[in-house]
């Protein structure tokens, strides 16, 4: 019973707090969270409404993925389980491949909500050594329900930790760097943050949020830092100053067709996605352009904030002065009566704040691997938009 209340804390990026009473920090940041929220078909270049994700001239091998909390672990999940196609990842407060599995067996993986919520976010004394879970990894490369590890050698990574991060504790995220040292990503390829800015749980801006050391709603936070830049450069080397404004086009497309049976409900997908398409990326005879898909954290979705995340986390700016097209997944929230069928356990596979799969709710034992709902519905997306079958 224990257990069964302290679910709705698994969230990673956001769990165990409440939304507060508004606050509103003086100067600039007042006046940047303040304002209303634009509406979702309001913004400008924005599809009224949610199309069919569209294919567009990619460059194969210049595709990455980004994240922040449980969407760290996600781009975790996908780097690993595609790191022949995924040249580099970011992890922003999270990201430990497999820290929730107590076990592995013949059919996928069995994995407890409270390693989740104890060793992967809280009780760090508790998290295996990194041996452990780089051995899980060269075992699921075996089985080929992963790519093989030899990927992740060649890929680049970036990882962060807040100083004041109360979320995820940062030896999670000292682990997960660790675990790619193990699979033979050099020192040179990764550039790891840690606890190197006074940070709270949260993706880090340098002028857009709260206050930098706050672990609270909308979990974006002011700290003077460029993560976006930082992020994408560490990938893909240096790139052009960002723009001053994301003048490309924003465009909701249909998510409901990535889901198993077009029900996105019952495995924690939103019925919408966006991506935002540089101008340079625009038309049929665009030049081939980068792609990175950026994973937002719990309470960070579309359903919870509208557009306050993919529109003010900095990386729209970067991406329309360097040709990088951005996907932005969205996941959402999972109550017992979204499951078509009633069924005892069901509140032990809810997913009550809106998070990626890093710990198997939905009853998907599979979520670390290709065949994985979630895993699989992003890179159906990811497929479409760079052109290929999905």
């Amino acid at each position: 019973m224990r257990l069964r209340m302290r679910l709705p804390a698994h969230a990673p990026a956001e769990a165990r707090h409440t939304r507060p009473a508004p606050q509103r920090p003086g100067g600039r940041r007042a006046a940047l969270l303040a304002g209303p929220l634009l509406g979702l078909g309001l913004l400008a270049g924005t599809a009224s409404a949610a199309d069919r994700l569209g294919g567009y001239r990619v460059d194969p091998a210049q595709i990455s993925v980004s994240g922040i909390s449980s969407g760290a672990f996600m781009a975790n999940q996908l780097h690993v389980a595609h790191s022949a196609t995924f040249t580099g990842a970011g992890l922003v407060a999270g990201g430990l491949y497999g820290c929730a599995v107590l076990a592995a067996g013949p059919d996928g993986v069995q994995p407890l909500a409270s390693l989740a919520t104890g060793p992967c976010m809280s009780a760090p004394a508790l998290l295996q050594p990194a041996a452990t879970y780089a051995g899980r990894i060269r075992d699921f490369a075996a089985r080929g329900w992963i790519d093989p590890v030899e990927g992740l050698g060649r890929s680049r990574l970036y990882a962060f930790t807040g100083k004041s991060d109360r979320v995820v504790n940062p030896e999670t995220v000292r682990r997960a760097v660790a675990v790619y040292g193990l699979l033979g990503l050099p020192t040179v390829a990764t550039s790891f943050s840690d606890a190197a800015l006074d940070a709270g749980h949260s993706w880090v801006t340098q002028a857009f949020g709260v206050a930098c050391p706050d672990n609270r709603d909308p979990y974006i936070n002011d700290c003077g830092y460029d993560q976006a830049g930082t992020v994408l450069q560490t990938i893909y080397g240096p790139l052009q100053p960002r723009a001053a404004q994301a003048a490309g086009a924003l465009v909701a497309f249909d998510q409901t067709e990535f889901a198993p049976g077009g029900q996105p409900a019952p495995h924690g997908l939103w019925d919408t996605g966006y991506l935002y398409v540089p101008q340079a990326c625009q038309g049929d005879g665009a030049a081939p352009c980068r792609l990175h898909v950026v994973l937002h954290g719990c309470k960070q979705s579309a359903q919870a904030l509208g557009d306050v995340f993919y529109r003010n986390i900095g990386v729209n700016e970067w991406a329309e002065a360097n040709r990088i097209l951005v996907l932005y997944p969205q996941a959402r929230t999972v109550a017992a009566s979204d499951f078509p069928v009633p069924r005892p356990d069901a509140l032990f596979n809810i997913n009550p704040e809106g998070c990626w799969n890093w710990w198997g709710y939905a009853y998907d034992s599979r979520y670390l691997f290709k065949d994985g709902v979630q895993v699989n519905a992003i890179w159906r997306m990811v497929q479409r938009v760079a052109g290929r079958p999905d």
